[in-house]
């Protein structure tokens, strides 16, 4: 019968997999959009444009409060 991990390996799994998320998001993605072309000229794009892709899509597009107001309306029914 296997027996449960215990607390420090937990703690240690936790880390692995912790430190492999952060490797990836900041190592592994960046040196891929130095790598492939069409991702360079994209992030060269945003970048030459002051566009943040993070903020872009969800709080500086017209469409977003169109559509809250239109959420707002058919929620509250006037």
């Amino acid at each position: 019968m296997k027996q449960p991990a215990t607390t420090s390996q937990k703690i240690g799994n936790f880390a692995a997999s912790l430190g492999a998320c952060l490797i990836f998001v900041y190592v592994f993605l960046p040196f891929l959009t130095e790598s492939v072309t069409i991702l360079n000229r994209m992030s060269q794009y945003l970048d030459n444009n002051g566009i943040d892709p993070t903020r872009y899509y969800y709080t500086d597009v017209e469409q977003v409060k169109e559509s809250e107001e239109y959420l707002q309306t058919a929620l509250n029914g006037y």
